[in-house]
């Protein structure tokens, strides 16, 4: 629901996933526990339950202890991440990693705190500075125009008996809108209150770390955010993204998304730099896990196409985001985003943010 309302994001179709390689197992409910190797699991909070985005959270089994990437959006979602952790192994976390400062990928950071005194959180230098001007109240203040809007949905419904879309507002519906407001509001209280738990451990470009036999390399890239964490895993081939690249929870619909970050070319480069790498699985900072580069590849290519065609513009001398903006054409890209064929949905829409964002980075931030 926030997502909808917060974010206004579009998240990427999933290309087809073998069922056999997936190999999902039964977890608490609303979290979704899927096993990627010997000794690595994805935990997957769906965005119903986080009230956010379909976060994921990656734990890798080491010898001695355990390593977690990301730690969700809410306490209590954290707090089923430990539980699912304390089933599959009586190991300690010894180290958690923050991708980046956006609040659904290290909101949780206290209760691994609590839960293990002594773990240390990894990010990078400017993610913690970041996170060091973004308190309780900043995050609180993002979810404000979700309560407004929720508000507004029901106090519209009640004076005209009629939903946004038309229909009758039945006793049911009114109790669902209802439902949706205490809900909003009660998570807006909850992250306000939420002690925010900065990184104990921070580095520049790349770390890499050693758990027993097991390399990890952090390495920091481009994405929705500047200076976000990816991790790499080379014995087993395992890229954990981040938004670096991330991916619709359902498998259907439009492309990757922005919000933020309007560093498109460094993003782009960011991409590139993971496509080189040897992976055989890449887990994105939201949705199911490929098992090929075909997704990264077309991100890759879309976000290529629409560079291109916002300089061309400019240097043809159309003047202005809008105008820019209307020139833009990717319909040749889209049906690739979805596997029958179709224009996902709001994929137009979806090109204008990103053609906006373009514009910007092309004339040094400006907007206008």
């Amino acid at each position: 629901m926030l997502r909808t309302l917060s974010r206004m994001v579009l998240l990427g179709t999933l290309l087809a996933i073998p069922a056999a390689t997936a190999r999902a197992q039964a977890a608490p409910p609303g979290l979704i526990r899927t096993q990627l190797a010997d000794g690595i699991y994805l935990l997957r909070a769906p965005s119903d339950l986080d009230l956010w985005t379909a976060t994921n959270v990656v734990v890798i089994v080491n010898d001695r202890d355990v390593t977690v990437f990301d730690s969700f959006t809410r306490a209590g979602t954290a707090r089923m991440a430990i539980a699912e952790i304390r089933k599959i192994t009586d190991k300690p976390v010894r180290t958690l990693i923050n991708s980046h400062w956006h609040q659904d990928h290290w909101s949780g950071n206290e209760e691994f705190q609590k839960a293990w005194p002594g773990v240390q959180i990894i990010a990078t230098t400017q993610t913690r500075d970041f996170m060091k001007r973004m308190g309780a109240a900043h995050f609180a203040a993002s979810i404000e125009p979700s309560v407004v809007a929720s508000r507004a949905a029901l106090d519209t419904a009640v004076k005209t008996g009629r939903q946004a879309d038309g229909t009758a507002l039945t006793p049911e519906a009114r109790k669902k809108l209802e439902q949706d407001l205490a809900q909003v509001e009660a998570f807006k209280k909850e992250v306000s209150s939420l002690r925010r738990v900065l990184p104990t451990v921070a580095y520049r470009d790349t770390l890499i770390l050693w758990s027993g036999s097991r390399e990890f390399r952090l390495i920091s890239v481009t994405g929705d955010a500047t200076a976000t964490t990816v991790l790499y895993l080379p014995a087993e081939r395992i890229l954990v993204t981040g938004d670096a690249l991330v991916a619709q929870e359902d498998g259907k619909g439009g492309p990757p998304w922005t919000t933020t970050n309007y560093f498109i070319t460094p993003w782009l480069a960011s991409l590139r730099g993971l496509e080189s790498l040897d992976v055989a699985t890449i887990v994105p900072g939201q949705g199911l896990p490929f098992h090929d580069k075909r997704y990264l590849q077309l991100t890759i290519r879309i976000y290529q196409a629409l560079i291109d065609q916002v300089h061309a513009a400019l240097e043809r001398g159309v003047v202005g985001q809008a105008e820019v903006v209307a020139t833009l054409n990717a319909d040749s890209l889209a049906a690739q985003y979805n596997i029958d064929g179709r224009v996902p949905p709001d994929f137009r829409s979806w090109v204008g943010r990103l053609g906006a964002k373009i514009y910007q980075e092309s004339l040094d931030g400006q907007t206008k």
